[in-house]
């Protein structure tokens, strides 16, 4: 061989090359090709049942807002990770604000959800009884094991005040990993906070996983229908501090009022990990604040610390052969600040529209957690709210600015209050008109809707109109809606079309919102002249946007198409542009950058496959904008400029219809 052969994925530099006598290979990739992004991801901030990510808890017990965007990928997905319907939250026939209501009937091709803080400030704290034993001498449950599960919006009341389950409980069937029908209680004499349980068999130094039996375990008791000693003290007790011998557990009862045994031997016993009784995190006793790990949501007034709530609905008690997974369930306070109480914030059907109050100062919180960098919130490019304001709603205008000039091209859809019923003023330049919040990228919709929720079929709701009803058929406002659109329609085409797939994603609107008698043509013309999405029930296609338009009114930005194919299109070229910063400014760098963008548009244009075609035509320019002191300053210019298709808005059929008509054809 007369030489070396090397080979290179780059241009290695004359150095390089003259090291050693032979072949060098640069094996250069080609360019890469500019992926479009996704145009049709939704973000929602509302109030949800479930707050967990809306929240942290401290180990002190102590809520604060953390609001973590969560992609939703299912019905099932929102259950688990929101909650379900709770119809306390919202103020609906007016703001809105209930998250799961803004959501039902809707579909999004990708959701992401940012759900408001509503809880108190303090944690609390919930437990079940477990069944007791089955004999005297068999220590093991009366009946077999079974999980718990309390699902957020769970209501329980202290006297006559209501509190909110903010999270989801998940009480576990590990089982007992320790027991036996040795054990032996004393009586003391008088009550007390604790007692001692003894079992002279056991080894509670290293019956846990190897260590000893750790605090906030849980002993079961004795036999619920037993003779003397053995049925008085049946139940379910916490331990409250680590064991320090073998045979000794000091234990209280889950809710920590006082108690003494009834003395007695050979007592049947098991011992169960935490979890399957308490819904504290950590090992912790009654009046450790670690254990209060859970944002509850007051809607009436301020609960006192320590105080114990019982479940609206109470679940049935315990029984000798029969247990319901959640029998002895109760909600304690947190131990020191108790659940504080802010009416506009927790109330039961909040009203909100006044500036600074706590809902708006929440909202603005779960809004400013979209702006984040991180997946999903840096995916999302439509964004609505479950609750308008006047705050809210000029919110969201700072909002897609400040995400637009960070990130994706975004885009708000609005809409007034449901109180909102006559043209006039959803066309008026002042609150809650469309000209208070003008801008390219805030598609302002109106009039509201009317669809069938059936989780709220026999429940009290609140209706446009100022009245209630119980059937199910809610008010809601048009931008739900309108967003739903946008997610699943393809960003050159205007979302006031019929057909699919707007026929199935506005299926569920049953007729506009009650409290508007009846919208005509000039109505219409006026909403469109004034920047208003407006919705349309069509006597063919069904309901409609009747008009796919922004709310500007500056020349070049009126149509919502416009808007969203230039943020289409400049997102996807520069996330594969980016892919060129701060590299050398070769003629080749160049050129691979210029190609990139000319094939993507180019397969935009789709010459060859005109069904495929979603642009009219373009242009990619790379000289014009280009001069030796940009380029020494490291800026390279490419001008794009593209002409979007044109949505037939208005189709013109021109007839002359009668006997003397003569037909001629044109070439």
């Amino acid at each position: 061989m007369a030489g070396f052969i090397r080979r290179y994925g780059f241009s290695p530099g004359i150095e390089t090359i003259t090291l050693i006598e032979g072949v060098v290979i640069v094996d250069l990739p080609p360019p890469g090709a500019v992926s479009g992004v996704s145009t049709g991801v939704v973000g929602l901030v509302g109030e949800f049942a479930d707050m967990t990510y809306a929240t942290a808890v401290d180990s002190t017990g102590a809520v604060t807002t953390k609001v973590t965007p969560v992609e939703i990928l299912s019905g099932a997905d929102l259950l688990d990770k929101v909650g379900g319907f709770d119809s306390t939250l919202g103020d609906e026939g007016g703001d809105g604000g209930n998250g799961y209501v803004a959501l039902r009937n809707k579909k999004f091709s990708r959701l992401v959800v940012a759900p408001v803080n509503l809880a108190s400030a303090g944690a609390g704290r919930a437990w079940r009884q477990l069944p007791t034993n089955r004999s005297l001498t068999s220590a093991t449950p009366v009946v077999p094991m079974a999980g718990g599960r309390v699902e957020a919006g769970r209501e329980f009341r202290n006297s006559t005040n209501r509190v909110k389950l903010g999270k989801r409980i998940n009480f576990t069937a590990l089982g007992h990993y320790k027991n036996g029908v040795d054990g032996a209680v004393t009586a003391a004499g008088a009550p007390a906070a604790t007692q001692t349980f003894n079992s002279a068999g056991s080894t509670f130094l290293t019956s846990y996983n190897g260590g000893v039996v750790p605090k906030g375990h849980i002993l079961v008791l004795g036999v619920i229908d037993g003779a003397g000693a053995l049925g008085a003290n049946a139940g379910t007790y916490r331990v409250t501090a680590d064991a320090a011998s073998n045979t000794a557990l000091v234990v209280e009862k889950l809710d920590g009022t006082t108690f003494d045994w009834t003395s007695g031997t050979l007592q049947p016993f098991r011992i169960h990990p935490g979890s399957d009784a308490d819904s504290a995190i950590a090992s912790a006793k009654l009046s450790d604040t670690a254990g209060y790990t859970l944002p509850c949501r007051p809607i009436d007034a301020l609960i006192a610390a320590a105080a114990l709530c019982t479940p609206t609905v109470v679940p049935a008690a315990n029984a000798v052969t029969s247990w319901d997974p959640l029998s002895g369930l109760y909600l304690r306070s947190h131990v020191s600040s108790g659940f504080a109480y802010s009416a506009d914030l927790q109330g039961a059907n909040t009203a909100g529209g006044v500036s600074g109050t706590g809902l708006d100062a929440a909202y603005a919180t779960a809004m400013d957690s979209l702006l984040q960098d991180t997946a999903p919130a840096r995916d999302v490019n439509i964004v609505f709210g479950a609750r308008t304001t006047t705050v809210i709603r000029a919110g969201w205008k700072t909002h897609v600015g400040l995400a637009s000039q960070n990130g994706l091209g975004r885009v708000a859809c609005i809409s007034p209050d449901l109180a909102t019923t006559t043209g006039s003023t959803a066309c008026g330049d002042t609150t809650p008109g469309v000209g208070a919040t003008r801008s390219e990228s805030v598609f302002y919709s109106w009039p509201g809707v009317q669809t069938f929720v059936p989780e709220a079929s026999g429940v009290t709701m609140g209706t446009a109109d100022g009245l209630t009803t119980s059937d199910g058929v809610l008010d809601v406002r048009g931008d739900g809606f309108l967003a739903a659109v946008l997610s699943n329609l393809p960003p050159e085409l205007n979302p006031g079309q019929a057909g699919e797939p707007i026929t199935t994603v506005l299926s569920p609107v049953l007729g506009i919102q009650r409290g508007i008698t009846s919208l005509q043509m000039g109505d219409y013309i006026n909403m469109k002249a004034a920047g208003i999405c407006g919705m349309r029930m069509d006597r063919t296609a069904g309901p409609i946007f009747q008009s796919g338009v922004t709310s500007s009114l500056t020349s070049g930005q009126k149509n919502i198409s416009r808007r969203r194919m230039a943020n289409f299109i400049q997102d996807s070229v520069s996330q594969r542009l980016v892919q060129f910063a701060k590299k050398p400014t070769t003629t080749a760098n160049k050129d691979s950058a210029v190609a990139e963008v000319d094939a993507f548009l180019a397969g935009l244009l789709s010459t060859n496959n005109p069904p495929a075609q979603r642009i009219s035509g373009y242009l990619v320019d790379d000289k014009s904008g280009n001069t030796p002191n940009l380029e020494a300053q490291g800026v390279f210019v490419i001008i794009g400029k593209v002409r979007t298709l044109a949505s037939m808005d208005e189709i013109v059929f021109q007839t002359e219809i009668g006997e003397g008509v003569v037909l001629t054809t044109t070439a």
